[in-house]
């Protein structure tokens, strides 16, 4: 995903949404290294104890994520930005198997709780109300931290 894909409104948006969260858990500079931290972390999402560690804070779940229904997740992501449709060109099998493991990860929200007693932290879904993957999910699980950058630095 590049920064000239969105529209205005959803720049405005997610700007004013990630600098929130960034003020949430100490700023622009720990929560680019709270990314910095995941990218480090081979397979994050699929960790036993659904929760994972960076360097000022932990990130936890509350619902383990399968390694089969993460590597589909990326596949789908994949294919909704190549194609613009998670739908386009697949057979019917193919179909109800992305429905199904969206619907079996609709429920995860994900905490983000920093070290700090006197930051709150954030909390977001992994499927959006839309039913469709959460672009905040995209950002901090799966998009170059330029992309994450490029937002919180976007001029309203």
């Amino acid at each position: 995903m590049k920064i000239k894909d969105l529209d205005k409104n959803t720049l405005k948006q997610l700007h004013l949404q990630l600098n929130d969260y960034a003020n949430k858990v100490g700023g622009k500079f720990n929560f680019l290294q709270m990314l910095e931290d995941i990218r480090s972390i081979k397979q994050p999402l699929t960790k036993k104890t659904a929760s994972l560690h960076y360097d000022s804070g932990k990130i936890y779940w509350n619902k383990n994520i399968f390694q089969d229904k993460s590597d589909l997740l990326f596949q789908t992501m994949k294919k909704i930005e190549i194609d613009g449709d998670m739908y386009k060109g697949l057979n019917e099998y193919k179909q109800k198997k992305i429905t199904n493991m969206l619907k079996a990860l609709k429920p995860i929200v994900f905490e983000v709780e920093p070290n700090d007693e006197n930051l709150e932290g954030f909390e977001f879904n992994l499927i959006d109300e839309n039913n469709e993957i959460s672009m905040i999910f995209k950002i901090i699980f799966f998009y170059n931290i330029g992309f994450a950058k490029d937002i919180l630095n976007y001029k309203i």
